[in-house]
């Protein structure tokens, strides 16, 4: 959700608490008990779409930080030895394209930094051979290569959640336009019979029906029961 959304789903919410509060009175019209109803589940659905939407998000970002760390460390650890190896035996190529740092790493792209483990992991089983005095062992250069591979079936995934994000906002819009269409279209209409029968709920129900501001605390926008032309 974006900030309006949040300060719109917060009067959703305030409106829903007051209608439920005075069910028994406001169901005694069934197209008002129908429409609070409906209302209900609308708020319901906003709930779990902003939840999906939420979801995908962090545990992926999360993920992806551990996944990314064990496998700079593993490689930072690999390529040392690979550019020790590569003084002591006058091998100028090998040791200028082992000379990285996980800062020089963290500062590449995904796909860049997944290129340049890679790299160094094949240069690993081509001197593994060479490598154990150096503490790499066949062992090691393994779990290099794992760490590479869980990284990157890792950031193949943002696809698939940018996409289920994706659907999650766009579903959102639909939900908030619906939510607001009843609301403007049959509750706020069907409340004003109460603004002579049960004129405490119906300025109860207005006051719900103020969108604030969360940020400010200012009211930045007031959705009214005044009947349209």
């Amino acid at each position: 959700m974006d900030a309006r959304q949040n300060n719109k789903m917060s009067m959703y919410i305030a409106t829903m608490r007051v209608l439920r509060s005075q069910e028994a009175t406001l169901n005694t019209v069934p197209a008002l008990a129908d429409g609070i109803t409906q209302f209900d589940a609308l708020v319901q659905a906003i709930d779990a779409a902003h939840r999906i939407q939420m979801t995908y998000s962090s545990a992926n970002s999360k993920m992806k930080i551990k996944e990314e760390d064990e496998m700079i460390q593993a490689t930072v650890q690999v390529a040392a030895a690979l550019y020790v190896y590569a003084h002591d035996n006058k091998l100028p190529g090998l040791k200028s394209q082992v000379g990285i740092t996980p800062s020089s790493l963290k500062r590449m792209t995904d796909k860049e930094l997944k290129n340049a483990c890679q790299l160094v992991l094949e240069l690993a089983e081509t001197y593994v051979g060479d490598l154990a005095d150096y503490g790499v062992t066949p062992e090691v250069v393994a779990t290099l290569k794992k760490e590479i591979e869980d990284y990157a079936t890792l950031i193949a995934t943002p696809r698939n959640e940018i996409v289920t994000r994706s659907q999650a906002t766009a579903r959102l819009k639909e939900l908030f336009d619906e939510a607001d269409e009843l609301l403007k279209n049959k509750l706020d209409k069907l409340m004003v019979l109460m603004e002579v029968q049960q004129p405490a709920i119906y300025k109860t129900y207005l006051a719900a029906r103020v969108i604030v501001d969360l940020k400010s605390s200012k009211t930045t926008e007031e959705e009214t029961a005044t009947t349209e032309a």
